[in-house]
Parts: structure tokens; C-alpha cells; sequence
């Protein structure tokens, strides 16, 4: 703060004014002829008027310091190194208000990013379900760098604002007190102008991040979905809505720069009247000998010191109030409250059995599982079949704590999950989705994301009872092929079997195969249940298909309606009941060429 206060002084200016001052000191010292009169009306020579009395106290302690005004008029290379030094003095200002405030503004941010992203990290399964990604995006990017570059620039700019205010009425001040009062007359219609615009200025950069967060979001849905768009020829529709939004947008953005055209234009009007008062006074108090030419000039050179700095107060203001909204839209991440237990609770064993006992669960209003009971011996391959909403994956999910039951109660090996700690009881579980997530990045490393170093074997291992081994080394690069962003490369069943591949590594006790394999043809679908059931050894697993062919195998079959268990057993049993799944399978195989 210190060099950008220095640096407003030391400038080309400053040091033109001051060369001018001691080579025409006694000019500015005399301003009506050889002679004054003091205040008894005695004539007085130059010689009994001391210079300091009206040249500032730096100037005249360099006069005395390099041996006075003769000799440095004798001696002109004194002012040259003079110049020279304080420009060197300034430049070195320049480098240290850079490195200190880009050290601080960079390394304030880079904690609030640290923050904010480690928050999104322990944020609750059921927030990233309903928030948008495009918009969680905008905020982690252009709202933090909004706050950079206040922290960065608009801060030190208030600081200096006020440090120069009061600076400037202090030094105008022991100048010429009348002056400084006239020359404070329009500052608080500034203020008061600032403070008007900032209101309504802060209300439309509330507008222009919300359409900026329509657009970031659009964006993100239609790059995410870029096969969905192309497969059914959207893109018609996607530019027209990209137009729309980014329309709306636009006229935000004009209706803000509209609003700061008349703010600029009001200060500058203002700031003119008041240069106009100060020239205008001053002249008059001039004529009248109040004040000295030479005191006139310098008033007026400080005017321009504190007065811009004063009417950049506004375009502080309005960057504030950008700010304020960007930290605003950061804070409300911030304050959503974090996934409780992740690290407190039990380890316990967790190959026992699995019992659901009146498990009631709803999204809102919308209940989804209703005095559900079922119970999973440990070790068994069990599958579950049901309708679309009929509660399934839900079942999985409360089985991982991605949501908690609202009553009942889901206990493993008789502990109830609820006091499992939550980070353990996931890292136990091995699931697979109908719609497997993978990175951009290489197989291997896709496969052995549970691993620190990934073990080449164990990861061949699990491809081969993923069915996917064979693929995988008939692709150029092998296990280092990288696939595209979400995994594009890959074929859909491709994508299922790496993200199979990958729940298998580690010692699962549950597997959970969530209608994963769907995308696989049946040859390859029974090619992986027979290497599952060789591997497996004692793993609770879970299968959720709609393919009968997938079902019939396990140890047990879940038949799930309205939230609610209706039907149970072995393949045969089901089949002699003549329920829900007999119907299914009729239909299936009356499907079967």
C-alpha cells in the first residue's frame, strides 16, 4: 500500500513541477516585484524573505541538502541524477506493488478455490442431483475470478481513494484553508451519486450473472450431449436456444454499460463543476492577495490529486458491487451443509447378511419405497426386477447412504448403516451404473482408479472377468489407449465392461450391478456372471436387470412393485407362482426366435 501511495506522487509531473520550482524559486517566492510588505506595512528586500515560506518543506530540505539554489543553477547534472533516481525509485515501486499484490490477491484466491472445491466434494449426493453443472461451473470460475481481480485492483484503488483524500485535504489545507473548504463542496454529490448508481448497478450485475449462468449452462449440456444432439438432428434447436439465451444476455450487458454511461457521465460533469469552483476562487483569491501564484498552481495540482481519485470512487463502487454478487453466488455453496459422517462411525464386517426392514423412502413429495422388507443372506447373488419407478435403484443408493431412509432400518451383518462410517462403507462397495462414468484418461488408469500405483495384473485380471481383456489388446496402444471425454471411443459396451472391470478391483465385499449389463450382448453377459461366479467367494452381490436371462441364475429374486417387495425366490419358484416375473419371462421368451 505504501508503494502505491508513493507512486502517485513520484510522477513525471511531480518531478517537472519540482525541477521548475528550484530554478525559478525566487519567482515563486516574489510575486509582485523586488519588495513585499510585512504585516506592519514595512518594505522588506528579497534578502529578508526566507524561500521555505512558500515552497514545500521537500524541496526546500534538497535545496539545503546539495548546497543550495546558486548551486544547483551552477550545477544542472544535480537535477539529472535527481530525476534519474526518482525514477528509479518509482519503477521499483512499480515491481513492488505488482509482486506484493499479485502474491496476495493469487494466493487469497487459490485458498477460496481450495475451499470451494473441497466443498463441492463433501456436498450431499442429493445436491449435485438438482444442481446445474454449468452453473456450479460459472461460479468457480468467472465469480472467483470476478473476486481476483477486485482483491487484485478495485481493493488497493479504494484504499488509495481515501489515503489520497486525506492527504490532499491535509496538504491543501496548511495552503489555503478557505480553498480546501470550497474545494470539498461537490465531494459528498459525488459520494452520493456513486452510492445512487451502485444500487441499481448491483441489481443488473445480478441479471447479467444469471444469464450468464443460462448460457454457461446451455453450453455444458449441449458439449455433454453432443451424440444425443447429432443422433436426432437438434441442432437447430440447440442454436435457437443458445440464441435466445445468449440475446438476453446481451441486452443485460447493454442495459448495465448504459447504466454506467450515465454514471460516468454524471461524475464528470460533477468533477468539472468542482475544478471550475476551485479555478474560479482561486483566481479571485489570487487578485486579492490571499494567496500566491505560486500557492494557486500547487492548490490546483493537489485538486487533481484527491478529485480523480474521488470520482474513480464510483467505478470502485460499481466494481464492488459486482463483487459483492459474485461473493454472494460463491457463499451460497459455501453454505450448503456438508455430507455428515463421512468419517465418523464403526468398521465392522461387512460380508453378513443384509437386512431391509420397513425401509420407507421418498424424493419430496413423491414416495418411492413404502414398509419395504427384504433380507440378503451374505454371500448371495441376488437379483432384482421391477417396473420403471418402481424403487430399485433407490434401494442401492440408501444401501450406499447416498440418501438416508426415512424410517426403518438397513443393517449388514447386524449393524445398522447408520452408524457405519460413511467413507468405509462406500470403499466396501463396488457398484456399476446403467450409465458408467469414465475419464478421460487411459484404460489402465480408468480401471485402477481405486489403486494409487496401478498393478498391471490385477488390472488384466479384472478386464478378463469383465470380458473387455480382449478388446482392450486389439486397440493400437493397448491398456494406454485414452478415451475420450465420458469415455466417447468406446463403444456402449465397451464403456459397461471397463466400468465393471473397475468395480472388481479392491476387495469388495457387495457388488451392485445396476442394470450394467444391458448394453452387453447375452453370449457376453453370461461369459461375465460365469467368471463373477468363479471370483466371487463369498461377495453379496446385487444384479438389477430387466433381462430374465440375467436374473435366473442368482441364489434369489427380488420382484419389486410400488415400492414394495411382491414377490421372492429361486428362478423355478418364481415361475410355479405365476406373478409378475412368470409374466415377464413369458414374454421374453415368446420373444426368443
Amino acid at each position: 500500500m505504501v508503494a502505491e501511495l508513493l507512486l502517485n506522487f513520484v510522477t513525471p509531473q511531480f518531478l517537472s513541477v519540482t525541477f521548475d520550482s528550484i530554478l525559478n524559486i525566487e519567482d515563486t517566492v516574489l510575486d509582485t516585484g523586488d519588495s513585499v510588505l510585512d504585516p506592519d506595512d514595512t518594505i522588506l528586500s528579497t534578502e529578508d524573505i526566507e524561500p521555505k515560506s512558500s515552497v514545500p518543506n521537500y524541496i526546500m530540505w534538497f535545496i539545503d541538502a546539495v548546497g543550495g539554489v546558486e548551486h544547483i543553477r551552477s550545477n544542472l547534472w544535480i537535477m539529472a541524477l535527481a530525476m534519474i533516481g526518482l525514477q528509479a525509485l518509482r519503477g521499483l515501486l512499480t515491481f513492488s506493488r505488482s509482486f506484493t499484490t499479485s502474491k496476495a490477491s493469487e494466493g487469497t484466491i487459490k485458498r477460496l478455490r481450495d475451499r470451494l472445491y473441497s466443498h463441492v466434494q463433501n456436498l450431499p449426493f442429493k445436491y449435485h442431483v438438482s444442481a446445474q453443472t454449468g452453473d456450479l461451473l460459472q461460479r468457480a470460475t468467472n465469480d472467483i475470478d470476478t473476486i481476483r481481480r477486485f482483491i487484485a485492483g478495485s481493493s488497493l484503488e479504494l484504499i488509495r481513494t481515501i489515503l489520497l483524500f486525506a492527504i490532499g485535504i491535509f496538504v491543501m489545507a496548511r495552503i489555503h484553508v478557505p480553498l480546501t473548504v470550497l474545494s470539498l463542496v461537490l465531494a459528498p454529490v459525488i459520494v452520493g451519486t456513486s452510492i445512487f448508481f451502485f444500487k441499481k448497478i448491483q441489481k443488473l450485475f445480478m441479471e447479467v450473472e444469471e444469464a450468464e449462468s443460462t448460457v454457461f449452462t446451455i453450453v455444458q449440456e449441449n458439449l455433454t450431449g453432443a451424440r444425443v444432439v447429432r443422433a436426432f438432428g437438434r441442432q437447430r434447436y440447440e442454436l435457437d436456444k443458445f440464441n435466445k439465451a445468449n440475446v438476453t444476455l446481451r441486452d443485460e450487458i447493454i442495459k448495465l454499460n448504459n447504466m454506467f454511461a450515465y454514471l460516468w457521465g454524471s461524475l464528470d460533469v460533477i468533477s468539472g463543476a468542482q475544478i471550475v469552483i476551485v479555478a474560479v476562487f482561486g483566481i479571485m483569491f489570487t487578485v486579492k492577495g490571499s494567496l500566491t501564484l505560486g500557492q494557486y498552481i500547487a492548490f490546483t495540482s493537489y485538486v487533481w490529486f484527491f478529485l480523480w481519485p474521488l470520482r474513480g470512487f464510483g467505478r470502485v463502487l460499481s466494481d464492488f458491487g459486482r463483487t459483492l454478487i459474485s461473493v454472494g453466488r460463491v457463499q451460497e455453496i459455501l453454505d450448503e451443509k456438508e455430507e455428515e459422517g463421512f468419517e465418523e462411525g464403526l468398521e465392522p464386517d461387512m460380508s453378513g447378511d443384509i437386512v431391509f426392514k420397513d425401509v420407507c423412502f421418498s424424493y419430496g413429495n413423491q414416495e418411492v419405497l413404502k414398509d419395504l422388507n427384504m433380507t440378503v443372506k451374505g454371500g448371495q447373488t441376488v437379483a432384482i426386477l421391477g417396473g420403471t419407478g418402481s424403487g430399485k435403484s433407490t434401494l442401492v443408493q440408501l444401501l450406499q447412504r447416498l440418501y438416508d431412509i426415512q424410517s426403518g432400518s438397513i443393517t449388514i451383518g447386524g449393524v445398522d448403516i447408520r452408524d457405519i462410517k460413511k467413507s468405509y462403507l462406500r470403499s466396501r462397495i463396488g457398484i456399476v451404473l446403467q450409465e458408467p462414468f469414465l475419464y478421460s484418461k487411459t484404460i489402465l488408469e480408468n480401471i485402477a482408479i481405486k489403486m494409487e500405483t496401478p498393478d498391471i495384473e490385477k488390472v488384466r485380471e479384472a478386464a478378463r472377468v469383465a470380458a473387455i481383456h480382449n478388446d482392450i489388446e486389439s486397440f493400437e496402444k493397448g491398456y494406454d489407449t485414452v478415451v475420450g471425454e465420458r469415455g466417447v471411443t468406446l463403444s456402449g459396451g465397451q464403456k459397461q465392461r471397463v466400468a465393471i472391470a473397475r468395480a472388481l478391483i479392491g476387495d469388495s465385499d457387495i457388488l451392485i450391478f445396476d442394470d450394467s449389463l444391458s448394453a452387453v450382448d447375452t453370449k457376453t453377459d453370461a461369459s461375465i456372471r460365469n467368471a463373477l461366479k468363479s471370483r466371487r467367494q463369498g461377495t453379496t452381490t446385487f444384479i438389477i436387470s430387466h433381462r430374465i436371462t440375467t436374473l435366473m441364475e442368482a441364489d434369489k429374486i427380488f420382484v419389486l412393485k410400488d415400492g414394495k417387495v411382491v414377490e421372492e425366490g429361486t428362478h423355478e419358484e418364481l415361475l410355479k407362482v405365476g406373478g409378475i416375473y412368470k409374466q415377464t419371462y413369458d414374454i421374453q421368451s415368446s420373444q426368443v426366435v
